[in-house]
């Protein structure tokens, strides 16, 4: 009777001395891996649906040709385009609005800026042409801002104090090599006419 309870483990499998297998680990262990396995697939297929996804616009400066990556959250609409008024020194941002919402947008600082001498001044911000309350948060790089949108908004405008500058590095490189070769040429002609 007594050797009928012992056991010994071959493969994966209790084996009793008689040859019965009392239970199959490898059984066991595949049924655990289906359940994980399931787990893992019914996971993926949802997180989406959850998730909250930043989106960037990508805008091009056509007068400096400088790009900028300008990171938004939208709910309620979506943005169609992007684009900066340099007259105005502001930057417009186009929707196309289903319902109520909130527009948050990262303004890089080298893009769009409100100044008053060294500080930091307040930015005006339009929605549809009326001017509106906003939430900023601030970094020595940029600034955000957070608005809510109507239903049927189709555009936001911010405006600043500065928008990025109508030259870029490139126009500031070829302006010094101009005046440094008319203040050379300059001084070798007083030279031979004197």
């Amino acid at each position: 009777m007594l050797k009928d309870l012992v056991f010994f483990n071959f493969l994966g499998r209790t084996i009793s001395r008689k040859g019965q297998i009392i239970r199959d680990k490898k059984e066991s262990m595949r049924w655990h891996s289906y359940v994980i396995m399931s787990c893992i697939v019914f996971s993926i297929g949802i997180a989406p649906v959850f998730a909250q996804t930043s989106q960037q616009y990508a805008l091009k400066d056509a007068q400096s040709g400088q790009s900028f990556q300008i990171p938004y959250d939208i709910t309620g609409a979506t943005v169609t385009d992007m684009s900066i008024s340099a007259p105005d020194t502001s930057l417009v941002i186009s929707l196309q609005s289903t319902a109520d919402g909130n527009l948050t947008v990262t303004l890089p600082r080298s893009l769009i800026d409100a100044k008053d001498g060294a500080n930091d001044d307040q930015y005006f911000v339009l929605v549809d042409g009326a001017d509106t309350d906003f939430a900023e948060s601030k970094t020595s790089t940029d600034r955000t801002i957070t608005v809510s949108i109507p239903q049927d908004t189709t555009q936001v405008e911010v405006i600043g104090t500065q928008v990025v500058p109508e030259f870029g590095v490139l126009a500031s490189i070829v302006l010094a090599i101009a005046v440094f070769s008319i203040v050379a040429i300059s001084a070798k002609t007083r030279l031979k006419f004197s």
